[in-house]
This record gives structure tokens, sequence and C-alpha cells, in this order.
């Protein structure tokens, strides 16, 4: 844990009320995890409103930033904005517990918290799972990837193909074709079990 002792937040000696923390995470703090993370430089600012009340501690803690990712269709790198927000509610115990992710409880002895796998659950959750490039969006890409993939597209791009021809084919889609002798006689079977 002493590795993670930057990210503790000493509230014993905090008045009640409102108090502000920030954090820079960067590329050194998501190494002290020693997991491979699927980008790279992150350059995140963590904003932390406390509350300290007599019974309890509530946190309102702001993810704001970005990492550099790889796009899904190109490879090509790019900055990828990312925010995130989350609350934690500290309650005070015999022992420590932090089973729910939304209220630890902490011995009634403790004077600081450790936020540290807080900051890094809240990262790593506002990265995105589908990771387009801006320039591939807004078809100004040049890469050469894109070509490609038109080149070998299986679906052929018609725009003057309108909504009611895709509503037609998908309800034509469920009927069945009595006339279609080319059926593979193992799924002309299945028609046998019909009721």
């Amino acid at each position: 844990m002493d590795k993670l002792k930057n990210y503790n937040i000493v509230f014993s000696s905090l008045p009640l009320g409102e108090n502000d923390f920030t954090f820079e995470l960067s590329q050194s703090f998501f190494d002290l995890f020693e997991i491979e993370q699927d980008f790279e430089s992150p350059k995140l600012n963590i904003s932390i409103n406390l509350e300290k009340k007599s019974t309890m501690l509530e946190l309102q803690i702001d993810l704001n930033g970005h990492i550099t990712v790889p796009c899904d269709l190109t490879g090509e790198l790019f900055p990828q904005k990312i925010s995130n927000n989350a609350e934690l509610i500290v309650k005070f115990g015999d022992e420590f517990d932090d089973t729910d992710s939304e209220v630890w409880v902490i011995p009634r002895e403790d004077y600081q918290i450790n936020v540290a796998q807080v900051l890094y659950e809240l990262a790593m959750l506002s990265v995105p799972t589908k990771r387009i490039h801006p320039d591939v969006l807004n078809g100004e890409s040049n890469s050469e990837l894109i070509d490609l993939l038109d080149q070998y597209s299986i679906y052929e791009i018609n725009e003057d193909t309108t909504d009611n021809e895709y509503d037609e084919e998908e309800n034509n889609e469920g009927e069945d074709d009595d006339d279609n002798e080319d059926i593979d006689p193992r799924w002309a079977k299945l028609k046998d079990l019909k009721p």
C-alpha cells in the first residue's frame, strides 16, 4: 500500500463541511497497478469534493482528460477524450469493508482513506469499448485501410435505399419461402417439425 500513499486523503484534521482535492493521473499511476492497459499517454485530472460529516464522509469524484488509443478501423493512434464521475460514502465501523463499490466502512480509529483503487476503476470504466478516429467519422481519413475496408466490404452501400425498403426486407425475412427448392435438405427436415 506504500506505493499508493500519494493518493491518501487525511480527513481527521479537516473541518466539517466541504473540502476539495485534486489529483493528476499519468502513466506512472497506472503502472502502480501492474495491469496492462490498452491505451497510452493518459493525462487525467481528478477533482474530489469531500464533505465531512460527524458520522460519515461523502465524496463526489469527477474525472476529465484524454488518453491515446488506436482506432478500431485504421489502427492509427489518436487522443480520446474521456470523462466520468462517481460518488463514494465512507462510514465508520469496526473493520474495513469495501465490498460495496459505493459505500465503504472503515475502522473508527482511521484518520485517512486511500482513493487510488477508486480512481483506477473510474478511469478504466471511462475508456470506451468502441474507438473510431474522428477523421474516419468525418469522412476525412486518408488511411489506406479505409479504402481496403470499402473495397472488400460484403455490404453494398446504396444511398437511394429508403427506410421503407429496409422495412419490407425485414418483414419478408420472416415469411416461409415454400417455392424455393434450393433449401439444404437438412434444413428442409426442420420444416416438418413445425406445428
